[in-house]
């Protein structure tokens, strides 16, 4: 898998919930945490460690206690987005052979596929209204593409269509627009920031830099856009308007801060 986030920065995981991580997975070498995301609903923290040799879905309360693991498998569970209401919670798994996006309830139980592709489809994402599920498929050709499709797995819809990859889409708060990230070695050399309406319609480009800048995510009030980007030598977290207009940095540029 091409990249997944690493664990979060707390002060941004607790300004703008809907900042998820997502880091390149590779077999682990020790126990790591990550791809942190609150639960909207309870004030609890979904997370993926590979404490127990593969990585896996936990829950746990915001002061740390009562980590939880959740529908126990041997294959890799990882990407959690919990839905808007806090009942359930979709995610990406290879159970079946190749990563798929499912749903389960929070507490772990009822796990349900929702794709069915022989190509990979990982990343969900849930609308605010919690009727429609955004993810990432290998699908076409073998690059991969933003899909939507309702929240039990019907529907789905293919909503960009280029030759470069396209990852890592989120909804904005009024469910109006997507924001995402597009691999453009093939169109522009190197990560940019784009958005969309959620029907797919106006992709317009947010960032123009000669460096990689992903890994984007909504403020709550959906004005402003929190993003990876390299432009300062090192990964930096890096704050925009929603228009990509006042790019400004939020940490030193000489430390190394991943999403």
């Amino acid at each position: 898998m091409r990249r997944i986030v690493a664990a979060p920065v707390l002060l941004l995981l607790a300004t703008i919930p809907q900042a998820c991580q997502r880091d390149a997975v590779t077999a682990p070498q020790r126990a790591t945490s990550s791809e942190a995301v609150l639960d909207p609903s309870a004030f609890k923290i979904v997370f993926t460690s590979s404490r127990d040799g593969t990585y896996q879905i936990y829950v746990m309360n915001a002061d740390g206690s009562g980590q939880t693991r959740l529908a126990p498998t041997s294959s890799w569970d990882h990407q959690p987005s919990p839905s808007p209401d806090g009942r359930r919670i979709a995610f990406a798994s290879n159970r079946d052979g190749n990563e798929e996006i499912y749903v389960m309830s929070v507490d772990g139980s009822t796990p349900t596929r929702l794709t069915d592709n022989p190509a990979s489809d990982t990343d969900p994402d849930w609308s605010p209204d919690g009727r429609h599920i955004l993810f990432t498929s290998f699908r076409d050709a073998g690059n991969r593409e933003i899909y939507v499709m309702n929240a039990d797995g019907s529907g789905q819809t293919r909503l960009t269509n280029d030759p470069a990859d396209d990852d890592h889409a989120r909804w904005s708060p009024n469910g109006q627009r997507i924001v995402w990230m597009s691999d453009l070695g093939r169109r522009d050399l190197t990560d940019q920031v784009y958005v969309m309406n959620a029907d797919g319609s106006e992709p317009t480009r947010l960032t123009n830099e000669p460096t990689v800048n992903n890994d984007p995510s909504w403020s709550p009030t959906g004005r402003q856009i929190v993003f990876v980007s390299s432009r300062g030598g090192n990964p930096g977290i890096y704050v925009m308007n929603a228009d990509g207009s006042e790019s400004t940095g939020l940490t030193n540029a000489q430390d190394h801060d991943p999403s």
